[in-house]
């Protein structure tokens, strides 16, 4: 059987195994520039400047604000930096020894912040009675967060978001109040 050329040349085998080829690189290609490339961690560096009246509060506060600046990058695009190390240098002394100003830099390692395990929105309403307005509005609170609670979940951020008068005595000597809390929680 005789093996059919095409016009453009080539044959069918060799034009399969040259897709193949191409697709196999373009995957190779997509995973190098993937997700998992994307997660490396990166040294990233942030400087500062900053003048004190002594040597000592000069330099301080240089790596401090490269400490700060370094802080505020990593955020700015959604990373958390460790093994911060920050050093100064002397960049200029006023003549008369008024005082000092440093620059300051610091490095870390950075990588994304790993997601808040904090999603499930919850809320609930605890009754809660006092002698002032106050203390019945704050053992309404406990009682809504024990509620929370009780769902069996790790929460936090927990805001009063409604507070309710149930009853006050006509002389101010006892409240009561129903008291909405809301939160974050894990589940």
């Amino acid at each position: 059987m005789a093996q059919h050329e095409e016009t453009y040349g080539g044959n069918r085998r060799g034009r399969l195994a040259g897709r193949s080829m191409i697709v196999g690189a373009l995957v190779a290609a997509g995973i190098g520039l993937g997700p998992a490339a994307a997660h490396a961690d990166t040294w990233r560096t942030a400087t500062a400047t900053a003048w004190g009246q002594t040597q000592t509060t000069a330099s301080a506060a240089a790596q401090a604000g490269a400490r700060g600046e370094l802080t505020r990058l990593a955020a700015q695009l959604g990373e958390v930096c460790t093994n911060v190390t920050s050093s100064a240098t002397l960049q200029y002394a006023v003549p008369s020894g008024g005082g000092y100003v440093y620059g300051g830099t610091a490095t870390g390692l950075c990588a994304p912040a790993s997601p808040s395990p904090y999603t499930v929105p919850r809320s609930a309403t605890g009754r809660g009675q006092g002698s002032t307005s106050s203390a019945a509005t704050q053992n309404g609170a406990a009682a809504a967060r024990t509620a929370i609670l009780a769902a069996g979940a790790d929460c936090t951020g927990y805001q009063t978001t409604g507070v309710t008068t149930v009853y006050a005595t006509p002389d101010s000597s006892w409240y009561i109040y129903d008291v909405t809390v809301s939160a974050l929680c894990v589940q």
